[in-house]
C-alpha cells in the first residue's frame, strides 16, 4: 500500500464538462505551481472527479489549505482494486478504532464492471471489524472509493473551497493597509479572480510605515496565490493637496475616491482588469453611505465590486485572523489625515460636479499622476 493525498473539487460539478475540465485543468497547475514555489517534490495525477497527490512532506498539507478550488482533502492509503487488497486496506485502518468508539464503512466504486459492489464492501468487510456500528452518527469513519485503484481514508480536512485562483479573469484590487480591504481582495481571489493591486499613497500625510504595511499585507496574501502578485503604488498627496485647496472640506471624502476610481479605471484597462474591487461596506463609516457610494460610482464605467458590502465588521475581523492578515493591519494603524471632522453622507451629483471644476485640468493631473506610479513585484 502506498500513501497518497486524494483532492476534491467543489462547485465544479455544476459546470458543463468543457468548462469542468478546463477548471480542473487550472487547479491542478496551481497546485503545482504552489507546491514547487515550497521546493516539495510531488506527482499529481488527474481522473474525472478528484486529483491524486504523491507527496511524502508533510508540509504539502499546510499548502493544500491554501489552495483555491479544493473542497477537501485527505491522506489515503492507495491499493489495488480487488477485494481482497481493499479488505487489507479497511482492517489496516480499522485497528484506528478505539475499543468503545462506534464506526461505519462509506464506500463509493466508478467502475461498474467490478464483481463486487460498494454494499458489499461496506457490509461484507465491516462484518470483520470488531467494533460496534453505527451507521447514522459513528464515531469513526473508514471512506473507500474504488477507481482503477481504491483509497481508503478517514479524515477529511477541510480545504477554502471556491473557485481555482485564474478562472475569473483579473481584477485590480484598492488597497490601504486596514483590515476590510485585503479581506475583499482574499474573497475575490477565492472566487477565481487574479488580483492586481493600487496603493494610492498619501506621501507627506502618513509615515513611510503605512506603505511597508501594505507591501507586508500583499506578502501575506502571497501565500494563496499560485502567481507572484504586482502592486502599483501612486504618489497622491498632490491630488489630496488639490482637493483641499480648492473643494469644499466636507466632501475630501467623496472627491477623493473620485479620483481614486478615475486613476484606477485608467490603469485597469491598461492592465486589461475587467473590474475594479474596494473594502468599502454599507453604512460601516459616516462616509460609506448609499448616497456617497452612488456618487463615486459615476465616475467610471467600468464595474466596481464591494465584496464586503453586506458583512458585519466581526465577520471581516474574523476572516482576517483567519486568513493572516489581521495582525498586519492593525500594527500603527491611523485614520486619514484629511478626512473632515463632519464628512458629508448625502453627497449631490451636480454638487460634486461643480466642486470638481474648480480643480484645474482634473484629467490632466489623473493621467500625470499615473504617469509616476511605480510598480513591485511580491
Amino acid at each position: 500500500m502506498r500513501e497518497r493525498i486524494i483532492i476534491k473539487y467543489g462547485e465544479l460539478w455544476l459546470k458543463s464538462e468543457p468548462v469542468r475540465r478546463r477548471f480542473l485543468n487550472q487547479l491542478a497547475e496551481n497546485i503545482r505551481r504552489m507546491l514547487k514555489k515550497e521546493r516539495i517534490a510531488f506527482r499529481l495525477e488527474k481522473t474525472r472527479d478528484m486529483l491524486i497527490l504523491e507527496a511524502r512532506s508533510k508540509r504539502a498539507e499546510e499548502i493544500l489549505g491554501r489552495v483555491f478550488g479544493i473542497s477537501w482533502f485527505a491522506r489515503a492509503k492507495e491499493t489495488s482494486s480487488d477485494f481482497k487488497s481493499i479488505e487489507r486496506a479497511i482492517l489496516d485502518r480499522a485497528r484506528e478504532i478505539k475499543p468503545k468508539e462506534t464506526f461505519a464503512i462509506r464506500a463509493s466504486r466508478s467502475d461498474k464492471f467490478l464483481k463486487f459492489t460498494s454494499r458489499q464492501i461496506e457490509e461484507e468487510i465491516g462484518k470483520k471489524i470488531r467494533r460496534k456500528v453505527d451507521l447514522t452518527n459513528p464515531d469513526f469513519t473508514i471512506f473507500v472509493e474504488v477507481r482503477k485503484k481504491a483509497y481508503v481514508y478517514s479524515d477529511k480536512i477541510r480545504g477554502l473551497g471556491g473557485m481555482p485562483y485564474g478562472v475569473s479573469g483579473k481584477v485590480l484590487s484598492l488597497v490601504s493597509g486596514g483590515i476590510d480591504s485585503p479581506v475583499a481582495s482574499w474573497m475575490l481571489m477565492r472566487r477565481g479572480c487574479s488580483v492586481d493591486f493600487v496603493y494610492f499613497h498619501p506621501e507627506v500625510f502618513t509615515s513611510e510605515k503605512n506603505r511597508k504595511r501594505v507591501m507586508d499585507i500583499l506578502k501575506k496574501l502571497r501565500e494563496y496565490s499560485p502567481e507572484k502578485l504586482n502592486l502599483y503604488i501612486i504618489p497622491f498627496g498632490k491630488v489630496q493637496k488639490e482637493i483641499i485647496k480648492n473643494c469644499e472640506r466636507r466632501q475630501t471624502c467623496v472627491l477623493c475616491r473620485r479620483m481614486m476610481y478615475r486613476i484606477s479605471e485608467m490603469l485597469a484597462r491598461k492592465l486589461n482588469c475587467k473590474a475594479i474591487a474596494t473594502g468599502e461596506n454599507l453604512a460601516q463609516v459616516a462616509s460609506q453611505t448609499l448616497d456617497n457610494i452612488f456618487v463615486e460610482n459615476e465616475v467610471v464605467s467600468i464595474p466596481v465590486f464591494r465584496p464586503l458590502l453586506g458583512f458585519d465588521k466581526e465577520e471581516t475581523v474574523r476572516i482576517s485572523k483567519e486568513i493572516g492578515t489581521y495582525g498586519i493591519s492593525i500594527r500603527t494603524h491611523g485614520c486619514c489625515a484629511v478626512t473632515p471632522k463632519k464628512p458629508a453622507t448625502k453627497a449631490r451629483l451636480d454638487f460634486i460636479i461643480q466642486e470638481e471644476e474648480k480643480i484645474k485640468n482634473i484629467k490632466t493631473l489623473a493621467k500625470n499622476i499615473i504617469g509616476r506610479k511605480k510598480r513591485f513585484v511580491i
